[in-house]
């Protein structure tokens, strides 16, 4: 295979799961990008990390020190992961979201939620990965996880054991 094909074959095979990241541009108003790419980076301290382009609508409102919520999509939401990776002028039309005490977007009803701010971009040609240490946060272990794989939405079944 050659080197792209090898990489969109090998990775649509790669189990994701499906978070959601938000936070305010620097005018103030909500910007946020459905992420496959969310995973953690460090426990001591608590640290996360993705990816992104940085020609996408959210990319601007990353800078260092930006509060950001990272939201991880439970099996029933894949139409918030759709609308939230859609036109970014209808990602915040609805009641899926409310503010939370600093003004940052909050989606409701995810599996888990971490407030975190940016302490690390690292741009690669046309894209970044963006570091964030984690604040606070609070989880729901009772709500089943969304993933993607194989260019598409599933759930997770029985687990195989320890």
């Amino acid at each position: 295979m050659k080197p792209q094909e090898a990489f969109l074959s090998a990775f649509a095979l790669h189990t994701s799961g499906v978070a959601v990241i938000t936070a305010n541009s620097p005018d103030g108003s909500p910007v946020g990008f459905t992420a496959t790419s969310l995973t953690s980076f460090s426990a001591f301290p608590p640290r996360a990390s993705f990816n992104m382009s940085q020609h996408a609508s959210s990319y601007r409102a990353l800078a260092l020190g930006s509060k950001v919520l990272l939201h991880f999509l439970a099996e029933d939401q894949v139409a918030l992961s759709k609308q939230m990776s859609g036109p970014a002028d209808e990602r915040f039309a609805g009641d899926h979201w409310v503010a939370d005490g600093d003004g940052l977007p909050r989606l409701q009803g995810v599996r888990a939620m971490l407030s975190a701010r940016v302490v690390s971009v690292a741009e690669v040609g046309e894209n970044a990965a963006v570091i964030v240490e984690i604040d606070g946060g609070e989880t729901n272990s009772e709500r089943r996880p969304l993933i993607y794989v194989e260019r598409g939405f599933h759930s997770i079944g029985d687990s195989l054991g320890d």
